[in-house]
């Protein structure tokens, strides 16, 4: 009887543990639509969902409405569809990777995910989030066939990368006001529009290999703000006040910088090898750039009335008939580092170099008296490099 009475709550005690780690708690995995059926009582599960890379044709993930952990799926190409009628929250990632037969992602309940991560699903058309999805930590979207991104409505944002979807011309942004992180679009489509109407203050932005990108409400950038090799004629951000790094590089279609109440560039600002752009006058408010100022290219006409302080170098180069008399005048009081202003030279440098980089040494006319530049101008354009790989 004395053994009774010590069995009876630890069995009690046992049986209460077996229910925590029963069925709706812990990392699941799902091999098959039985696996899932299994699952279909389970609201809510306490851990991560692990579809199998031998899950196959159709998998409907039924019943449950809330993962703490992640859904994951990785590897299984011969699934073709997967769907969760009633899941709401992923607190974890959102992540979908390498599932090559993949045409049906329906996920009509979903709105809150800790980060979406899609890759390598080369028949994907299409998202079916009826509710969609506001709110996201971090979103990567890369390689997909996807021709649009509705259903992901953001609200808010952290990191978000979105690259290499050859069909992606629609992006929806539009009630994005705050973004946190690192944003980066690359190598989509050429027709790809993006357009953040609300967005007001962001951290660091890059665009390449796009047609279109709009930012009217845009105030502050923490960060970098970077254009390359896009193919709009024209960049306006009619309320952006002050920004990190600003760049302008390789877009050989663009003829216009419009930025009229941009104050403060708090980094390098570069325009560099924009072929078309003839005249630099969109910056009418520019007071100070704390980094460095590197334009090169082949424009005839540099406007900056109100530029007061250039902490770093100044490096001007243009194969066309540029008069650097103005910013001549403005060496060791505006401009505190290194100067070199060119005109008329065959191969117009970024970053600078030395007097005799391109073969020749600068003209009276050219306005020359460059010196060599300091460590900051030689590594200025290694520095823009690497911002430009890494985001």
């Amino acid at each position: 009887m004395a053994f009774l009475k010590y069995l009876v709550p630890t069995l009690a005690v046992a049986g209460l543990a077996a229910a925590q780690d029963g069925p709706c708690k812990g990392t699941k995995t799902v091999q098959n639509q039985g696996d899932a059926t299994a699952l279909a009582s389970c609201s809510t599960i306490s851990g991560d969902l692990v579809v199998a890379s031998q899950a196959a044709n159709v998998l409907a993930l039924d019943g449950i409405k809330r993962i703490t952990g992640s859904l994951a799926c990785e590897g299984a190409r011969n699934l073709s569809s997967l769907t969760a009628d009633q899941l709401e929250t992923i607190g974890d990632t959102f992540k979908l990777s390498g599932l090559t037969l993949l045409n049906t992602l329906q996920f009509d309940s979903l709105t809150d995910v800790g980060s979406i991560d899609f890759e390598a699903l080369s028949q994907l058309q299409q998202l079916s989030f009826k509710k969609g999805i506001a709110k996201a930590k971090k979103v990567r979207i890369t390689n997909t066939y996807l021709t649009s991104l509705t259903g992901i409505d953001l609200k808010t944002v952290g990191d978000m990368d979105i690259s290499n979807n050859p069909r992606l011309t629609q992006v929806n942004v539009d009630e994005i006001v705050n973004i946190t992180g690192l944003v980066s679009f690359s190598a989509n489509n050429p027709d790809l529009k993006i357009t953040f109407p609300k967005l007001e203050n962001a951290k660091n932005m890059t665009f390449r290999n796009a047609s279109e990108v709009e930012l009217p409400s845009l105030n502050t950038t923490d960060g970098l703000l970077g254009f390359y090799s896009n193919y709009f004629s024209t960049f306006v951000a009619a309320n952006l006040t002050s920004t990190g790094g600003l760049v302008f590089a390789d877009n050989a279609k663009l003829t216009n910088i419009s930025l009229p109440a941009l104050q403060t560039v708090k980094g390098v600002f570069q325009i560099a090898n924009n072929t078309a752009l003839k005249s630099v006058d969109g910056f009418p408010k520019l007071k100070s750039i704390t980094g460095a100022l590197d334009f090169s290219g082949n424009f005839s006409k540099v406007d900056l009335p109100s530029l007061k302080e250039v902490r770093g170098g100044f490096n001007m180069q243009s194969s066309g008939t540029l008069d650097c008399d103005a910013f001549s005048k403005l060496r060791g009081n505006v401009i505190e580092g290194s100067y070199i202003c060119r005109s008329g030279v065959s191969d117009p440098q970024s970053g600078g170099g030395s007097p005799t980089s391109g073969g020749s040494k600068p003209t009276k006319k050219a306005g020359a008296g460059a010196v060599n530049p300091p460590a900051i101008m030689s590594l200025m354009a290694l520095l823009g490099g690497i911002l430009h790989f890494t985001l």
